[in-house]
């Protein structure tokens, strides 16, 4: 009888509205790998070491933790020989381990950012050199404010 009340609870406990999408699985996999490679700069000392910091990097995901820990348990020979192989793309290994579809984009590898709404520092000097000189040939041209104003001392 018990257990007929908690039934209810615990179906809710499982929201599927936290779960991830085949997408965001796609990505996070990319993530996780392309963190990890990062983190060793694409010299893997050992296996045991990649795992370690796999299952780090896997706990620091709430939604993909238990997936991630999962793939890296079952799959850690083989994510090890990947990232040792040389040129290492996380897409790959994530497509072979199925977070992955055919169809689903790689993460860009070299993250530019893009700062063309800031200008760059030759621009910025530039800029403060041509207010200075027009302010400076403003200044020449000031004429003293007249007012109608009575004076204060009359």
């Amino acid at each position: 009888m018990r257990f007929l009340l908690l039934l209810p609870i615990l179906y809710a406990s499982l929201d599927p509205i936290e779960s991830l999408t085949p997408g965001e699985n796609c990505e996070m996999c990319q993530i996780v790998l392309r963190t990890v490679f990062g983190h060793f700069s694409a010299n893997v000392p050992s296996r045991k070491k990649l795992v370690n910091q796999l299952k780090h990097e896997c706990k620091r995901h709430f939604n993909y933790r238990r997936r991630c820990l999962m793939a890296v348990k079952d799959q850690g020979d083989f994510l090890y020989r990947e990232m040792t192989g040389g040129d290492f793309k996380p897409i790959k290994p994530c497509f072979i381990m199925k977070e992955c579809k055919r169809l689903q984009s790689p993460l860009p590898e070299d993250f530019q950012p893009d700062n063309s709404t800031y200008p760059d520092t030759s621009t910025i000097s530039e800029l403060m050199l041509t207010t200075t000189t027009n302010s400076s040939e403003s200044m020449d041209t000031v004429t003293t404010p007249t007012t109608n104003a009575p004076s204060v001392l009359d």
